[in-house]
């Protein structure tokens, strides 16, 4: 079956059911042109090759169920902040997945749905990366601490800010790209040195230290690389990161970025 990106978001759910499943190793060339990455019951994925480019392209289509449709009557759909975010990060030359396009489907009575459409990003995340690799560590962790400190003195705030988030195409910590930005804060200002952007620093290095499992030197690193980019001393951000302990010390943080940033009316 030939995937069309461009259908309304409730007929691609429905025919991304019927496509046959894969991995991002597939070839979709030996079945028909797509592939159903992942099926649950609120998101399909879809790989997909581009009829005008035969480049590879990311589908994700949302269905929100009719019982729940209420709760989206004042929020932006997730597919559509997505889009909205890597357009703005994309037009400021940061180096993210290409957005495509954006559907939404919504009727009342019936479940919604809506649809964003990427370029796919080949490669490995910075997570698997670190996990397999000893040399060229220090190189794509640096790499990861300027990218964000480019993102943030370009007015984006990740919001999602980790090592599985991180695309790296070959081995150079040059080609690393981000990826899932739905609840990115794109503010058109600099924005180091806001409790904002110390967030996503201090998920950074929450993740390094607990999921990536890294040496303290190699946190510094990125600690380092991060306040080179962005003007900063490194030791005082590391300072005020290190003085935040567990999620709480962060909540109200998280709480704007991707709770009240997503209604369409806001209270500040």
């Amino acid at each position: 079956m030939s995937w069309n990106p461009a259908q309304s978001p409730d007929i691609a759910w429905q025919r991304a059911g019927d496509l046959p499943r894969g991995t991002a190793d597939s070839d979709l060339e030996s079945v028909g042109g797509s592939i159903l990455l992942q099926d649950e019951p609120r998101i399909r994925i879809v790989l997909s090759r581009s009829a005008e480019t035969s480049r590879r392209q990311v589908s994700k289509i949302y269905r929100t169920p009719l019982a729940l449709t209420w709760r989206d009557l004042f929020r932006y759909p997730q597919a559509q902040r997505e889009f909205e975010n890597l357009q703005y990060a994309f037009g400021k030359g940061l180096p993210v997945a290409e957005p495509l396009g954006f559907g939404l489907r919504r009727i009342p009575g019936r479940d919604w749905y809506s649809q964003l459409t990427t370029a796919y990003l080949n490669g490995k995340t910075l997570r698997d990366l670190l996990a397999t690799r000893t040399e060229g560590r220090e190189a794509l962790i640096s790499g990861a601490g300027r990218l964000i400190a480019v993102m943030h003195k370009a007015g984006m705030v990740w919001g999602t800010a980790h090592s599985g988030n991180f695309m790296v195409e070959g081995n150079a910590e040059q080609s690393l790209s981000a990826f899932d930005v739905p609840y990115a804060l794109c503010t058109g200002k600099n924005m180091t040195g806001s409790r904002f952007a110390l967030y996503d620093v201090w998920n950074m290095a929450v993740d390094f230290r607990t999921l990536c499992r890294l040496d303290e030197p190699l946190v510094r690193m990125f600690f380092e690389a991060y306040s080179a980019e962005a003007g900063l001393d490194p030791a005082s951000l590391m300072a005020q990161v290190n003085a935040r302990k567990g999620r709480k010390s962060v909540f109200l943080e998280r709480l704007y970025i991707r709770t009240v940033r997503s209604f369409r009316l806001r209270p500040f």
